[in-house]
């Protein structure tokens, strides 16, 4: 993280009106300034820059703000891209906590290689790429390159002066069995992969030839920059077309995203040889747009697209799933002229849920009333999971289906557990939502919960917080936590903070109890409270002790 002092000395550096003035074009109005606003449709401004307060606020939409937030909203990226994008534009060096934090390092050697990638296009391999039906302008947009021979690339980073061990850190090189250098990439298409803040953070790279012995695509492992996981091809260049459609597409790779913004289709992004996650759930969220999954359509793509559905339907997000027929893929259809057929497609998906439950009746004989009792179960297995609203939707739908009187598809759900829903923002169910969503980002902050945060310690987030500890990461509820934009994920000395308010309201409860309990003798009660409220004074003081080791104090 980039530290206070360094945040400060940027503030006192920048000017919001030169800050804004880069993206739009702004015009003084007497004491302050005014702007047609960015972030609606407007022809009359209303957009006005304090200059001397430093912020600025829209009177038409109600958007306010500083020049870090400008950035960001603009750009669309988070806090610390916003700061590094600041402070590039005003020469302003950024200091962080963590001394070996180095992404600038990292960066600058991914960016380097990316232009030696670009600059060995030869005639034959541009002559290549325009056979795959990828114009020159389309080519340049998506950064496409060439990785020659190994011993090429591995020339090119010693000329340039690489750190090689640096450079095998971020998984660009590797040692054979005689301790020589050997590039990860070599006589390979190049793909760049930049994440949502156009960081470049990875690579994937295809073969021009049929091989039987090699991978067509393989892209760069993961890294302390890159999760493949979490990141989704093309998002960089799709996401304001995302935003202002309100509808991502998701295809399976380079190729497809590539060929469908040739088309026109420039909401188009790609998971990299992964299957959709949970992980890439908060990019996915990020305007809510409407989702459309658009996979091949061989076996292993319908697989792969059911996977997704039931992801995003657990999910809450809306959307459906593309399928293409005789086993081609989003690429092909494009390269075949159907750009027609392609519109009427993604204009008229599967959606979502029924993609899912069209599965789960085409595994059952509804012909065989056992079967058809198996799959009405397996349904509302599935169905309330989601809403009350969905479910009560979809029953007249699953009834048809099943052909069954619809009062026989319910579901038993107590009034307290709806009414625990709806206090599930309250304050301390959001602290407790970010501790879960802290340990679902970060494994390795389990343990320090483990330590001193019981079950009963919870109170909205209780069965949340056991189901993270069962492993049922792909509940619904975790995965809701994951993609709320008001949970935030912690760092450890945050998540520290967080326990100890949790811990300190579960004993305040406790007093409270005590005080009102009858049925305890005033000895006990008297020791009890004493105890209780020597453990709260430790815990006031930032000192994180479980309560058996001082009780006896």
């Amino acid at each position: 993280m980039i530290t206070q002092e360094s945040v400060e000395r940027l503030k006192a550096s920048i000017d919001i009106v030169d800050v804004i003035s880069r993206y739009i074009e702004v015009k003084k109005a007497g004491a302050t300034y005014k702007a047609c606003c960015p972030f609606h449709d407007e022809k009359t401004p209303s957009f006005v820059i304090n200059h001397n307060k430093g912020y600025y606020h829209c009177f038409g939409c109600g958007v306010s703000g500083d020049s870090i937030k400008f950035v960001m909203e603009y750009e669309k990226i988070d806090f610390q891209s916003a700061l590094e994008s600041l402070a590039k534009m005003f020469n302003v060096s950024l200091d962080y906590t963590d001394s070996r934090y180095k992404p600038n390092e990292d960066y600058r050697i991914l960016e380097k290689l990316n232009v030696f990638y670009m600059q060995n296009l030869s005639p034959s391999i541009r002559e290549y790429i325009k056979s795959r039906g990828i114009t020159d302008s389309l080519r340049d947009r998506f950064e496409l390159g060439y990785a020659p021979k190994s011993h090429e690339v591995v020339k090119f980073m010693q000329d340039n002066f690489l750190n090689l061990n640096a450079v095998a850190e971020a998984k660009m090189l590797w040692r054979d069995d005689k301790n020589r250098y050997v590039a990860y990439l070599s006589e390979r298409l190049t793909f760049p992969i930049r994440n949502e803040n156009n960081k470049l953070v990875a690579f994937g790279g295809r073969i021009l030839t049929n091989s039987t012995t090699q991978a067509k695509y393989k892209n760069t492992s993961n890294t302390e920059l890159f999760n493949k996981s979490r990141i989704l091809y093309g998002y960089n260049v799709a996401k304001d077309s995302i935003y202002k459609k309100e509808e991502i597409i998701i295809t399976e790779g380079y190729m497809d995203t590539i060929m469908l913004h040739q088309a026109g289709f420039t909401n188009a992004v790609g998971t990299l040889g992964t299957a959709l996650t949970k992980e890439h759930l908060p990019l996915i969220s990020k305007g809510n747009p409407k989702v459309i999954v658009a996979y091949d359509g061989d076996r292993a793509g319908i697989s792969a697209a059911l996977k997704a559905a039931n992801l995003l339907s657990l999910a809450r997000k809306d959307g459906g799933v593309v399928i293409f027929k005789d086993g081609l893929d989003p690429a092909d259809m494009v390269q075949g002229g159907k750009i027609k057929e392609l519109k009427e497609l993604f204009s008229n998906p599967i959606p979502l849920i029924e993609f899912v439950l069209v599965d789960i009746l085409n595994k059952y004989d509804l012909q065989n009333p056992m079967q058809k009792d198996s799959c009405l179960n397996e349904s509302i297995s599935f169905l309330k999971q989601l809403s009350v609203v969905v479910f009560e939707e979809y029953k007249s739908w699953l009834s048809y289906r099943l052909n069954i009187p619809q009062h026989l598809i319910k579901i038993n759900k107590p009034f307290e557990v709806l009414q625990s829903k709806i206090r599930n923002d309250s304050f301390y169910g959001i602290a407790e939502k970010c501790v879960i969503k802290s340990i679902l980002e970060d494994e390795s902050l389990l343990d320090l919960a483990l330590n001193y945060l019981d079950i009963d310690m919870f109170k909205s987030q209780r069965g949340a917080y056991l189901k993270l500890l069962n492993g049922e990461l792909e509940d619904s509820e975790l995965i809701a936590i994951m993609c709320d934009e008001n949970v935030i994920a912690l760092n450890k000395k945050e998540l520290k903070e967080q326990i100890i308010m949790i811990i300190a309201k579960h004993y305040d409860d406790k007093i409270a109890l005590v005080k009102q309990d009858s049925t305890i003798d005033i000895t006990t009660k008297l020791a009890l409270l004493d105890n209780y409220q020597k453990y709260l004074k430790i815990l006031k003081t930032g000192e994180l002790v479980i309560y058996e080791s001082i009780s006896s104090i």
